[in-house]
């Protein structure tokens, strides 16, 4: 496919539509004049790609086929969607292999509720959340997670090898995209930096805002509300590397303390007396998990894996470390074999006192427990004999947990 710069005739279609799309989502207006317009004759749809480059087959702004103009506006804005959400870099994240088309639907889907719900008159047959069999108003990585089965076989889905957004949506690329760094013969669709891309999420953000103080919650769609939300936020350290830092401060604090024994004499020795040769203890660490929380499935499994894997680093045996699951139900500490094994069960309130009490209780004892909890649990009044991290997978700020333990929240 040859790309090309837009004839006057479909500039002036691309123009009208954007103006529609303008009008009925002003706060995108920097996102619709930040992406460069390009001619993908074939191509058959619109898409995007890393560097805000817009491809749009000319046959449906100029052709026998033509969309009109609400038509037009309301596909531009749902593929300026995928870079303002960023599901190139979000696809990056993902589980590899990845299924392009799973990941095009996933995105598309969260796109779409919120444009539905501001109004857009999107084209008929769009991807919704009821269509894959979710709720609206979740992220695409939920979506995703629901299409593609956990044990890593190919969803059922009708992958027919198409380019979908194009590589902007963290698709492969269209035929024809312009290679990075590269514009249009006639020096027009120059390529967006990241940084640049960065400032326009920020705008319009800010712009989401300012529509909301001006006319009210209800103005924007709930979606947009929490994604310009988060892109304002102040940066924070991510909840991974202070996990990982909580873990091994706490494994090292226990096996730096050392003691004397006489199984294993000193190689120093002074006449007619033994001496006792210092040894530093293996270190017992248990994984106690709420298997009753209101937490996704992949969040458990995320923390876990933090967790496991800063254990391997750090030298702690598999034969010394335990893990325990509390049921919602009787809150009873279960043995299980391995991280993989554990899986939720329920919601409701555990108390993790329990589990706490029975990973202590354990020949060897702990020196190191760590809890994994969405935290609506009561926690022990009196320090643990071990080193206690509570891990808080929720979507709110960890309260109660004790003033002792090392407290570290994973946000979901």
């Amino acid at each position: 496919m040859n790309t090309r710069p837009l004839t006057p005739d479909e500039r002036e279609a691309f123009r009208l539509g954007r103006l529609v799309a303008a009008e009925r989502a002003p706060y995108f207006m920097h996102a619709l004049f930040a992406a460069a317009p390009v001619a993908a004759p074939g191509l058959g749809t619109f898409a995007v790609d890393g560097a805000w480059r817009l491809y749009m087959d000319p046959d449906l702004l100029t052709g026998p086929a033509r969309w009109d103009s609400t038509t037009i506006g309301a596909v531009l804005l749902h593929e300026v969607g995928h870079l303002l959400r960023d599901h190139a870099v979000r696809a990056d994240a993902l589980p590899t292999p990845r299924h392009h088309l799973a990941w095009n639907l996933a995105g598309d889907a969260e796109i779409n509720d919120d444009l539905l719900a501001a109004g857009i008159p999107l084209p008929e047959g769009v991807v919704t959340p009821s269509a894959l069999g979710c709720q609206d108003g979740d992220l695409a990585e939920t979506y995703y997670a629901h299409l593609v089965p956990p044990n890593g076989a190919p969803p059922a889905l009708p992958d027919d090898g198409s380019a979908g957004c194009g590589s902007g949506s963290g698709c492969p690329p269209t035929p024809g995209e312009l290679p990075a760094g590269v514009s249009l013969d006639d020096g027009t669709a120059t390529p967006v930096s990241p940084a640049e891309g960065d400032l326009v999420r920020r705008r319009v953000a800010q712009d989401v805002q300012a529509t909301i103080a001006a006319k009210g919650r209800g103005s924007v769609p709930a979606g947009m509300d929490r994604w310009a939300s988060g892109v304002l936020a102040p940066p924070t350290v991510p909840w991974e590397r202070v996990l990982r830092a909580a873990v091994r401060r706490a494994v090292a604090d226990r096996a730096g303390r050392i003691d004397y024994t006489y199984a294993r004499p000193s190689r120093r020795q002074l006449p007619h007396i033994i001496k006792p040769a210092m040894r530093a203890p293996s270190v017992v660490v248990t994984l106690v998990v709420d298997t009753s929380g209101s937490m996704s499935q992949a969040d458990l499994d995320a923390a876990m894996s933090e967790v496991t894997g800063v254990l391997r680093t750090t030298g702690v045996a598999r034969e010394h470390l335990r893990l325990l699951s509390v049921d919602a139900a009787a809150t009873t500490p279960q043995r299980v074999r391995s991280v993989a094994s554990v899986r939720l069960t329920g919601g409701g309130g555990t108390d993790m006192r329990v589990g706490i009490a029975a990973a202590e209780a354990a020949t060897p004892a702990p020196h190191v427990v760590v809890v994994l909890t969405d935290g609506d649990t009561p926690w022990p009044d009196q320090p643990t004999h071990a080193r206690l991290v509570c891990a808080v997978i929720s979507g709110r700020p960890p309260t109660g947990t004790p003033p002792w333990a090392t407290t570290v929240h994973i946000p979901v």
